[in-house]
């Protein structure tokens, strides 16, 4: 008896076991999928057991959702450049009447105008075209090593004068200075829009922080400001395309800065994560994938 005892425990605990593997490696195949890597699938073993059958069910459901999200983003991308090209031509021709109107003419301000509309639908049409890149993951031959240092001195130096003309000081502080791979143009796009927000939205004579942390051994990208911020409920929602709170409405944009900013980090292992400045906002970029 203490035998069979002892084997339907050892039998037990084998089990067990091999089941608590198995549910802990379709838990990490979820975990990585909800990362927003679509294309990862849960492994079976060829036992047709009821793992199996689960798996077998999860992966055709994911096959059929990225397979829509593939169309969604087929689409995007076709609608932005059939858009682009028209709307490129129009902005010449716009140019030329500008050039050929008198500065008196009272329709020069009415193409001032257009043009800058133009303009900014151009804008949103090449960041909808830069994401859908980034998200189908076609961007990442382009990755070399990047001082992000350096990175951040330039982003401080493109937007000096932009700043100086609402009297705002930008505090530049690299207390480390580590290296990452990763492409350095999308990098310094994520940069340059997070410190655009913080400026935009900053009021005169405020402070920005840009701020190179390290945390755990991996490097924190801070840039933080005195102006509304963005409450803890709406947090999550900026990121979505096109969304923007009632506070931003009257500024110039098209809700596209947040959603780059956050597909370039996802691209990088990374994660942007909003904060309280006590007033203002507080935006990060924890990098997981420093030399």
């Amino acid at each position: 008896m203490a035998l069979t005892l002892a084997l339907a425990m050892a039998g037990s605990l084998i089990m067990s076991r091999s089941m608590l593997r198995r549910i802990e490696r379709i838990n990490l195949a979820s975990r990585e999928i909800m990362d927003g890597d679509l294309r990862r699938r849960i492994e079976t073993t060829g036992s047709n057991d009821e793992f199996d059958q689960l798996a077998v069910s999860l992966n055709a459901m994911l096959d059929e959702i990225e397979r829509l999200m593939d169309g969604i983003r087929h689409v995007t991308d076709n609608i932005a450049h059939d858009l682009r090209t028209p709307l490129t031509r129009l902005r010449n021709r716009l140019e030329q009447l500008q050039a050929d109107l008198d500065p008196d003419n009272p329709n020069t301000a009415h193409v001032d105008q257009s043009i800058a509309d133009a303009d900014q639908l151009l804008a949103t049409f090449s960041a909808l075209l830069r994401i859908a890149r980034i998200e189908a993951g076609g961007v990442k031959t382009n990755f070399e090593t990047v001082d992000i240092a350096a990175l951040l001195q330039d982003a401080a130096e493109l937007y000096d004068v932009v700043a100086e003309e609402k009297q705002i000081k930008i505090d530049l502080q690299l207390e480390s200075k580590p290296q990452l791979q990763g492409d350095r143009d999308l990098l310094f796009q994520a940069v340059i829009n997070l410190l655009d927000n913080a400026i935009k939205y900053s009021p005169p004579s405020g402070r920005i922080l840009m701020q190179l942390d390290e945390r755990d051994r991996h490097p924190v990208l801070i840039i933080a400001d005195h102006g509304p911020g963005i409450p803890a409920a709406e947090r999550e929602k900026v990121l979505q395309r096109f969304y923007r709170m009632d506070h931003s409405r009257s500024q110039h944009g098209s809700g596209l800065g947040l959603s780059l900013v956050a597909a370039v980090a996802r691209m990088h292992n990374a994660r942007l994560v909003f904060g309280d400045n006590h007033p203002g906002l507080v935006a990060e970029i924890h990098f997981n994938n420093s030399d």
